[in-house]
């Protein structure tokens, strides 16, 4: 089989389910190529607002693939490619995003026949995108995987814009032949819409998080011990204040956060200037493994009514062996006996002391072999069996 993924998210240096699935797939024998289609660039906010569309080295060279007009070989199987949207107001009005998507499609449809993809599978992720369900007419399968729930992540949106998206969202996943949810709470209306729906968690690297490291990161260096530490994005997920009480708590504690702050989404002003808290900014994907090996205990600080599905960074940081506690999470019920889970303030000042007070190097290795059991070559294997089940099928 060969992939065609229309994705949510850049090629990035933190690497989440996206990415992962496309990298990991990739690497199996049972696929020829696969093409990652990034979320399109604006023209004309290059045009009109170049410092903010130039201002960091990540979108720099993502807008010198995209204006290069070719795709970035990642690796001998796995090619990365940039699109344009040329007319303006796509977001606005979706009649101007399906011609501006139409342009798209016929684009790699072209990369698609000069890089020899045959037996296509279609892999989307926005509602948006349903148009090329009518378009790939030729294709071997489309799958959806239903990574947000779109209708309540896009929350600047009005309630008749929502409901649209709902629609769409509802339309693309009884069209498509699979459909792969991120958590069980979105099994079940997946099911309603279409009964070839499967629960496939997310994943970890094994491999990267058991290397031995000798000395911190720099900027990890003078950050006393012990260290509560956080991996991925800062959002409107997390609980501020919960943070903050943390910290105020437990001052001999230095609580790190390893991510890039979604400033539009949350308010961590509160947060500045506090002298146990540091914020050091995204990192690679593959230097993660590095700073967990400094941690002491890692966090997972999350708001339970804003989360449905199992944080990415779970696995992550099983496979570094570090003790975790975390907000009382549903979805996180399958791994009872390896996370302290609390329910309050209370409960997550007791945990992280416990954290600390139990760990030893056996709970690591039971840590670890858990994380193996959960590895993206793991859930590449899963989808993979799938998609050559169904295919059959048709």
């Amino acid at each position: 089989m060969d992939i065609i993924c229309f994705s949510i998210n850049a090629w990035e240096k933190r690497r989440a389910r996206k990415q992962q699935f496309m990298l990991y797939l990739s690497q199996r024998q049972d696929v020829g190529g696969v093409l990652y289609v990034e979320p399109s660039l604006n023209i004309w906010r290059l045009i009109f607002m170049p410092v903010t569309e130039l201002g960091n080295k990540e979108s720099r060279s993502r807008w010198l693939r995209a204006l290069s007009f070719k795709p970035k070989r990642v690796t001998d199987k796995l090619l990365v490619f940039t699109p344009i949207f040329f007319i303006p107001f796509a977001f606005r009005f979706h009649i101007i995003y399906k011609i501006n998507l139409y342009f798209l499609y016929l684009r790699i449809r072209s990369l698609a026949k000069r890089e020899g993809l045959k037996n296509e599978v279609i892999w989307l992720y926005h509602p948006f995108d349903w148009p090329l369900l009518e378009w790939f007419k030729e294709r071997s399968l489309a799958c959806f995987d239903w990574a947000e729930e779109w209708a309540e992540y896009f929350t600047e949106y009005s309630n008749e814009r929502r409901s649209d998206i709902r629609k769409m969202e509802e339309d693309i996943i009884s069209r498509v032949d699979l459909v792969f949810v991120v958590s069980r709470a979105l099994l079940e209306p997946a099911k309603a819409l279409n009964k070839n729906s499967y629960h496939i968690y997310d994943g970890t690297a094994p491999e990267l998080f058991a290397k031995e490291y000798t000395q911190p990161p720099s900027d990890l260096k003078n950050i006393r011990h012990p260290i509560i530490g956080y991996l991925g994005t800062v959002s409107s997920r997390m609980d501020i204040e919960l943070v903050r009480v943390l910290s105020e708590r437990l001052p001999q504690f230095s609580f790190v956060f390893v991510g890039d702050i979604h400033s539009e989404r949350v308010d961590i002003s509160q947060l500045k200037g506090i002298a146990n808290i540091f914020f050091l900014g995204g990192k690679p994907y593959e230097e993660l493994p590095r700073y967990a090996a400094f941690f002491d205990v890692s966090l997972l600080p999350y708001k339970p009514l804003l989360f449905t599905s199992p944080p990415t960074k779970i696995f992550d940081y099983l496979a570094s062996g570090k003790p975790i506690v975390s907000t009382l999470l549903p979805e996180l019920g399958f791994l009872k006996g390896f996370i302290y889970e609390a329910k309050n303030v209370d409960e997550f000042e007791a945990n992280i002391k416990k954290a600390l007070e139990e760990d030893t190097p056996q709970a690591a290795i039971r840590r670890r072999d858990k994380a193996k059991e959960n590895s993206w070559a793991r859930r590449a294997q899963e989808i993979a069996a799938l998609i050559n089940d169904n295919a059959k099928l048709l």
